[in-house]
C-alpha cells in the first residue's frame, strides 16, 4: 500500500483543521474494557492503490507513559465508498492492536493466513477523493470504526477491549 504510506506521510500535521487532502479532518478513538481512555488519532488516512485495486484505512496513536499504543490497518478490494466494511467481507484484511507500556496486547487479525481473531466494523458516511495520482488515490473520509479486540494471552493481557473511533 505505497499510496497509503504516502498519504500518511503527507497528512501528519495534527494541528491542521478542515478538509486536508487524503486525511480525515478529525479522529478520536475511545477504548473501553480492559484498557480505557480517549485519544487523538489524527491523521486517519484512506487510500486506494491502482497496483492491486485495494483500498485501505489506517491510523495510529503513539504509546507514551500511560497512553497505550494503538494501530489500525484495514484493507479491502476496490475503492472506498460510503458503506460498511467488516471482518466478514470476502478478501477482508485487518490488523488492529492495542499495546500497553507493559507490553500487554489485544489484537484483531483478519485474512493474514492464520485464524481470525476479534471483529471490526468500519463505516464511511462521507468519502471525498482529493488526491489522484497514477499509482492511486487519497481520500478525506468521515465515519466510525468499532472493534472488539481479544487479549493476546501470551502477553499477559486478559479480557477484551472495545475500540470506537470517530473520524
Amino acid at each position: 500500500m505505497v499510496v497509503l504510506a504516502a498519504v500518511l506521510a503527507l497528512g501528519c500535521d495534527r494541528s491542521a483543521t478542515g478538509l486536508q487532502p487524503g486525511i480525515s479532518s478529525s479522529c478520536t478513538v475511545t477504548l473501553s474494557g480492559a484498557v480505557t481512555g480517549t485519544y487523538d488519532c489524527r491523521p486517519a488516512t484512506t487510500a486506494w492503490s491502482a497496483f492491486d485495486n485495494t483500498g485501505g484505512f489506517s491510523f495510529a496513536v503513539i504509546s507514551s507513559g500511560a497512553r497505550p499504543g494503538i494501530a489500525t490497518a484495514i484493507v479491502w478490494l476496490g475503492e472506498p465508498t460510503t458503506r460498511t466494511y467488516t471482518n466478514a467481507d470476502s478478501a477482508a484484511q485487518a490488523d488492529l492492536s492495542v499495546t500497553t507500556s507493559s507490553n500487554q496486547s489485544w489484537l484483531v487479525t483478519v485474512g493474514q493466513g492464520s485464524a481470525a481473531t476479534g471483529s471490526y466494523s468500519l463505516t464511511f458516511t462521507s468519502v471525498v477523493n482529493n488526491i489522484t495520482q497514477q499509482t492511486g488515490k487519497g481520500y478525506s473520509t468521515e465515519g466510525t470504526l468499532t472493534a472488539t479486540l481479544p487479549a493476546v494471552a501470551s502477553s499477559g493481557a486478559t479480557g477484551t477491549i472495545t475500540l470506537t473511533a470517530t473520524f
